[in-house]
Formats: C-alpha cells, structure tokens, sequence
C-alpha cells in the first residue's frame, strides 16, 4: 500500500485553488470573495490552523463565515480537522497524494508532518479485513519535545 491510499476519500485530483473552486461549482456553491480567501489561506499555512488563525490571515471573513466554510470543506472531504490535543479544533487541506500524520512538540506546540511511511497502514488493512468495513481512515498524532526543546 501506498501513502496514497488514504486520501481515496479525497474528491481532487490535486490540491489546487482552482480543483477546489471547481468542486464547489460542482456542488452548486456559489464562489464568494471570503470562501476563495479562506481556501487561499489554507493553501499557503505550514501547519494546521484553528479558526482563530483562520479568520485573522484572511483579514475579512468572520468567525462564523469560517467555521461555515470549513464545515463544508470537511464535508466535502477536502479538509480535515487535526488533534492537536488543544482546546480549539484545527484544520488542514488534504492533499490526495498525501497521507496526514503529525508530531506536536508538548512544549512550543510545533507540528510536523510526518512524511515517512504510514506505521498504521498494515493495521488498517487488518481491521478492513477482520471487521468487514472498506475505505478505512485514520488521524495518528504523536505528541514529545522537539529538538529545540529537549
């Protein structure tokens, strides 16, 4: 199995501004200024954000206009939220050529993105197998100090 094998929920093709304006098109949304802010945003972060950081990168949307608007990205599997064992959800594009797997530092909240092989896939197989469900998926945090912190 490959680390492509979890984003087959993912609708895209590619994670691009215009595959998801599309997918919205596609889903009868209409494109508003605050929705290509927020996608735009999402695009260029690092790391997951919050909603918080959502709306203060965007610079005009609302909080209620960005929990909107990730709500429906999250529903059309484009976007998932992260546990980042903090108090506010934070969320991420998926990338379908991407699998999602972090390490949270305990001490300065730095996540990284773990790009080597999934250690969950074999035992997602497993489960497929045993219980009988299909398209399993996971979100696997690790939590530790970083470098800069030990």
């Amino acid at each position: 199995m490959t680390r492509q094998t979890h984003a087959n929920q993912c609708p895209l093709e590619e994670l691009s501004l215009n595959a998801i304006v599309e997918l919205l098109r596609r889903n009868g949304m209409r494109i508003t200024r605050n929705r290509i802010r927020i996608i735009d945003t999402l695009l260029r972060a690092e790391k997951p954000l919050s909603l918080d950081e959502i709306q203060t990168r965007t610079g005009a949307a609302d909080y209620a206009t960005v929990f909107r608007v990730m709500t429906v990205l999250e529903n059309l599997q484009v976007a998932q939220k992260v546990n980042l064992n903090r108090s506010c959800s934070y969320y991420e594009l998926v990338n379908p050529k991407q699998h999602y797997d972090h390490i949270i530092c305990t001490e300065c909240g730095r996540v990284t993105l773990m790009i080597d092989s999934c250690p969950a896939e074999k035992v997602e197989r497993k489960i497929e197998k045993r219980y009988g469900f299909s398209d399993i998926r996971h979100s696997l945090e690790f939590f530790g100090k970083c470098r800069e912190c030990s």
